[in-house]
């Protein structure tokens, strides 16, 4: 990618401006001869694994510059405007690089880590804007055996790319392996069921993806189509713990010849997602081999069998309709493309009338909204915006509406976002954020305004500096809306965390042990707060803490904030595992298991994203919130001197 002078989003780019230059401030700036020498060497290394980062052209190489940094030691590269492209340190002092950092349009997206020191790669995490993944390579021969971190989608992508590159070791690590199986506990039944699924996915893949003539080396990924995710509340089938489950996950691609895969059954085993089903490439001519492992459907396949009923219409011709329009779909390019997609649209709207059923119509409603704002993204449907806003007009208040109006909203920013230019990208951004300022004022009960509220508190407080007057006017409103919702709650932590900054927090909790606490109990002149779960808590991380801690022993109290979750139980398993583990995160922790979606802990300042380290004086002043770890040192040092 060609770097660019703009980020995703006009916050961004404040957010990610700012911290460049704090770094640059620590660093010496090579003039030498040997600078063009050292950049041209740094920009040469490249990145372990696949992800799309900035590959500065010859034209703009010459504004790039080459700085050494002293703590961590190492060195980046960024472009004169301040944009970081690349950074890579050492972080335990060795005197050799551990930690490759790449960066795309300003923010950091992946990383390159030696967590053992021994110079060589172990680990790989996407992050930021590319996503989530996190692979684990022990033997370090520069492929991921496990994934310690995968979401639903990226298992879809991985699945994909599984088949079109024909690796069975890439398909057979989305796999559900004995031991997690077994974490499961599943009744007999279905646990010998699920064993079946895997051994013959296992069995059959290498066969299924060499055979298939459909994905060849110039398909594309384009989305997953796993819907809402599905619970199956413990006791249900003899399980004994809840399980969060796709039971009918698919993803879609383009080729010539086909764009869907039926991926069959995912179900999340802590952070990770795993398959459990052969993918089967999806023939709207001959029924699927699976219909799920957790809640199998009476009949699956090919839908222009069945002659559902509703109200009593039946409705098997605009299933039919639908059949043959994505079966065309499969086959069309050009001007076509856009004909069905309009005529599929057309088809949702028709279920959407002629069902009377509440919650069938709301389904059918989401369909329509969300086939058509996918199509737009993708570029298959120019005129998909335009058609909602007829729709949504010809419906005027109909419940449920709420729903197309955000999908129309955030349609809009992401089509932008991927191909626009970097002015038409902040204009996307400002635009975006007046029609969620528009949205609240028009739906004002709907539980999107409640997120739409957060995302312009978020927005405000991000971009201003010292009046956060409008950042609390979003929080105090979204409050008073949903109180009794976790927008409400985060509100709430939020406005404690901005209106008690300059007073102090008044931060109370439980400690790992279930034992009270209190912030106020704590005597040090300067405090740490550290919100994590196990996931984001790297092996970096802790050994710099574990550094710090030990080198301000006399005047620094470091409280880990652990908000394992999302289930409770098992996330005080993982927590307290972990610690087990780690004898050397021996300093205060706090543990209310739930995520940030529904940590009390996290819900009292508000957090939204993790880590998240927040720096205080000794009555709880607010010093600096969301500082990286790697930057706490120097604003120690700054408070101490």
């Amino acid at each position: 990618m060609n770097i660019g002078f703009a980020s995703i989003s006009f916050r961004l780019i404040i957010a990610t401006t700012s911290f460049t230059f704090a770094l640059i401030g620590t660093v010496d700036i090579q003039h030498s001869s040997g600078q063009d020498a050292a950049l041209i060497k740094a920009l040469s290394i490249k990145a372990k694994q696949d992800v799309d980062y900035e590959r500065p052209t010859a034209d703009v190489l010459e504004q790039c510059v080459f700085a050494k940094t002293k703590n961590p030691a190492g060195f980046v590269v960024h472009h004169i405007s301040g944009r970081i492209l690349r950074r890579f340190v050492d972080t335990n002092g060795d005197k050799k690089l551990d930690h490759w950092a790449y960066f795309n349009n300003g923010l950091e997206v992946y990383r390159d880590l030696d967590t053992n020191f021994d110079g060589r790669t172990d680990e790989y995490r996407w992050i930021g804007p590319a996503g989530i993944r996190w692979g684990v390579d022990p033997n370090q021969d520069g492929k991921i055996d496990k994934w310690k971190m995968i979401s639903a989608e990226e298992v879809a992508y991985e699945c994909f790319e599984a088949i079109r590159s024909r690796d069975g070791d890439r398909f057979n690590r989305l796999l559900l392996s004995t031991t997690e199986l077994d974490a499961l506990q599943l009744g007999d039944k279905l646990n010998r069921d699920v064993a079946a699924r895997v051994q013959n996915a296992i069995n059959e893949f290498s066969k299924m993806a060499r055979q298939q003539k459909v994905i060849d080396r110039d398909s594309k990924f384009l989305d997953a189509g796993n819907g809402r995710p599905q619970l199956m509340a413990g006791g249900s089938f003899g399980n004994q713990r809840d399980l969060v489950i796709y039971d009918q996950a698919s993803c879609f691609f383009e080729s010539e010849k086909g764009n869907q895969i039926a991926l069959g059954s995912l179900v999340r085993v802590g952070n990770v997602w795993k398959m459990v089903d052969l993918p089967e490439i999806v023939n709207f001519n001959s029924t699927l081999a699976s219909g799920g492992a957790f809640f199998p459907l009476p009949q699956y396949g090919n839908t222009s069998t069945a002659t559902p009923t509703v109200a009593g219409e039946n409705l098997s011709k605009l299933y039919d309709q639908l059949t043959k329009i994505d079966e065309s779909l499969a086959q069309a390019k050009g001007a076509r493309v856009q004909q069905l997609e309009k005529q599929k649209a057309d088809v949702f709207v028709q279920f959407y009338l002629k069902t009377d059923d509440p919650k069938m119509k709301q389904n059918w409603l989401e369909n329509l909204a969300d086939s058509v704002a996918h199509s737009y993204q993708q570029g298959r449907f120019e005129d998909g915006l335009k058609y909602l806003e007829k729709f949504i007009a010809s419906q005027k208040n109909s419940e449920g509406m709420d729903y197309v109006v955000w999908s129309s909203v955030f349609a809009e920013y992401g089509r932008t976002n991927s191909i626009g230019t970097s002015q038409q990208r902040e204009a996307a951004y400002s635009n975006m954020i007046s029609r969620l300022d528009k949205f609240q004022k028009q739906y004002p009960a709907s539980e999107k305004s409640a997120d739409a509220l957060i995302q312009l508190a978020v927005h405000d407080e991000v971009n201003s500096t010292d009046d956060l007057s409008n950042a609390i006017e979003w929080y105090e409103a979204c409050l008073e809306r949903f109180p009794d919702t976790k927008y409400g709650r985060r509100s709430q932590g939020a406005l404690t965390r901005l209106k008690g900054a300059k007073d102090g927090i008044l931060l109370t909790s439980k400690r790992a042990g279930s034992q009270p606490f209190k912030l106020g109990e704590i005597k040090s002149e300067i405090i740490i707060l550290h919100f994590w779960e196990t996931w984001c808590f790297s092996d970096t991380d802790i050994q710099e803490l574990a550094r710090l801690a030990e080198k301000y022993k006399d005047e620094l109290t470091i409280i880990g904030c652990n908000i394992e979750g999302p289930n409770a139980t098992e996330g005080t398993k993982r927590f307290q595992k972990f610690l087990k583990d780690h004898p050397e995160v021996n300093w205060l922790q706090l543990h209310e298991p739930g995520s940030v979606e529904d940590s009390p802990l996290a819900h009292q300042l508000g957090i939204s994203t993790e880590p998240a380290v927040f720096l205080l004086d000794g009555k709880g002043r607010l010093i600096e919130s969301n500082i990286g770890v790697s930057n706490l040192e120097r604003e120690i040092e700054r408070q101490l001197n």
